[in-house]
């Protein structure tokens, strides 16, 4: 196994590495998910979530008497939380695992078959924490249970286990909420989401300024207190700010100070900063001049918490189990589990370009 072979080619080296702590760690840039969403804690499945849309036009003038009343529509929109179980299930060998691990800690006086509190325990866990919390991010952005029947995975063999986790995700959640009548006036075409991957990737300059501006100034009848964007357009927005096209002087000036904090008309924006990542890596379909990308762009104007991941217990996000089992396969676990959805329970409350 690749993990076991990397730490047999580290151990075998002319110098034994003495401590875990030598190890240069690259990990993958990550941003907390609850910086861009509420986490909910305790959430059980088929608990309702409501919002009602506010209505006007139900004052006209006095008919005097016999006047006839009117009936005006109360629109609502209604979800149910269905979380389902997330797994980590790593198995070892752990004959493997000894060869290749226990040495390193052998000398520090660790207890063979038993890892936990150990330097090298620790580490295991750590690594896997990490790959765990960017899975989380891209589950409740991106995920849908209806995933492998779309044809837009690069690899649908490899892929859609990683993607089928809960029933939709932000984007799922979206690109559904714009195909309902109620809910077209809430979105902004972005033209660049389809076609041939080399013009989607081709931003105009300007281009996310006029998105942003779009989905932040023509929100009518909502405030909001998050702008979440996909890592290019924000790109495309610094390009325009650093080129001078009618900047702020403080967008200028965040821009070369190396500060990730830009605004558009008073509003922070937060860019998805693997979105693109796992865009162009898992959602590319055809080849050559016919490759393209599904949605590598959005733009979302909301509140954050109309963003909610429902979770059974915020400590079982953390909670890893390494477990020796035994037996004729000598077998080692690397364990955790966890309820998970997602839920954008006013989507009243937004407006989005997609």
């Amino acid at each position: 196994m690749e993990l076991i072979a990397n730490f047999k080619n580290l151990a075998t080296d002319t110098r034994y590495i003495a401590d875990l702590r030598e190890i240069v760690m690259n990990d993958t840039f990550y941003q907390p998910t609850d910086s861009m969403f509420t986490i909910v804690p305790g959430i059980k499945g088929g608990q309702q979530v409501a919002a009602m849309k506010g209505f006007e036009y139900v004052t006209k003038k006095s008919a005097g008497c016999g006047g006839n009343g009117i009936s005006p529509d109360f629109p609502a929109f209604r979800q149910t939380w269905n979380p389902t179980l997330q797994e980590v299930k790593l198995e070892y060998c752990y004959s493997d695992f000894e060869q290749s691990f226990i040495q390193w800690g052998l000398n520090n006086g660790y207890q063979r078959k038993n890892l936990d509190g150990t330097a090298l325990g620790l580490f295991i866990q750590d690594l896997v924490s990490k790959a765990m919390a960017l899975d989380l991010q891209r589950n409740v952005l991106m995920a849908d249970k209806d995933i492998a029947a779309q044809d837009i995975l690069t690899d649908e063999a490899t892929y859609a286990q990683f993607y089928n986790t809960i029933d939709k995700g932000l984007i799922p959640t979206l690109a559904y909420l714009k195909t309902l009548p109620e809910f077209e006036d809430a979105f902004i075409e972005l033209d660049r989401n389809t076609g041939p991957m080399f013009d989607q990737l081709d931003l105009p300059n300007g281009y996310a300024k006029d998105i942003y501006r779009g989905v932040v100034r023509r929100n009518y009848g909502f405030t909001g207190d998050l702008l979440l964007s996909s890592n290019e357009l924000y790109l495309n927005y610094e390009d325009w700010v650093t080129e001078g096209v009618g900047p702020l002087q403080s967008n200028i000036d965040t821009v070369v100070n190396g500060t990730k904090n830009l605004k558009i008309s008073g509003q922070a924006i937060t860019p998805v900063v693997n979105y693109d990542r796992w865009k162009a890596k898992d959602f590319v379909t055809g080849a050559g001049d016919n490759a393209t990308i599904h949605l590598p762009h959005f733009a979302l104007f909301t509140r954050k918490e109309w963003l909610q991941v429902g979770v059974d217990d915020e400590k079982s996000l953390t909670d890893i189990t390494l477990e020796y089992i035994g037996g004729k396969e000598e077998t080692f676990w690397i364990k955790a589990n966890y309820m998970l959805d997602f839920k954008m329970p006013n989507p009243y409350a937004m407006k989005a370009a997609l």
